[in-house]
């Protein structure tokens, strides 16, 4: 398969490319760098600087994938409560943007890496998929705004 993986040069993000890659993928990486690291990028991967937000660079990277795998997204938890607006346009608004570009794209596979966050305080433990989700801070809630934005549309369905 032909895998692009957003956030690629985070943590999350170059262990999945790194397994991907050693599982017979050709793997292209999307990251703007601001919190990634080029250096984390295996070097078997394609790295592209840029947003999750571009259309123009969407429009030219993903006619040649299969499968986005999406791990873009700020993620301190103390940041986003002083900053929301900051959250809402990185971890909602820029990725609902790729969706768009997927569904011009004829891109309909996602994998999504959100956050146990969108749960806020479990009733119980280990938290359950089904679990009720109610979160707590900016950061779950807009992780919540994206999986129910990926539910709807016509990128996934």
């Amino acid at each position: 398969m032909r895998v692009l993986v957003t956030g690629g040069a985070g943590y999350i993000g170059s262990i999945t490319v790194r397994h991907l890659l050693d599982h017979g993928h050709s793997v292209a990486v999307l990251d703007s760098l601001e919190r990634g690291h080029a250096a984390a990028v295996d070097p078997r991967a394609w790295l592209i600087q840029g947003s999750v937000g571009d259309f123009a660079l969407l429009d030219d990277v993903l006619p040649d994938v299969d499968v986005v795998v999406h791990c873009a997204g700020y993620i301190e938890v103390a940041e986003s409560q002083r900053d929301p607006d900051l959250y809402y346009r990185k971890n909602l608004a820029e990725p609902s943007r790729m969706l768009d570009r997927m569904v011009r794209c004829g891109v309909r596979k996602l994998v999504f890496s959100s956050t146990a966050a969108v749960y806020g305080e479990p009733d119980r433990m280990p938290i359950a998929e089904d679990s009720p989700c109610h979160p707590v801070n900016v950061y779950g809630a807009s992780k919540l705004a994206f999986e129910r934005l990926i539910e709807v549309s016509e990128a996934t369905g």
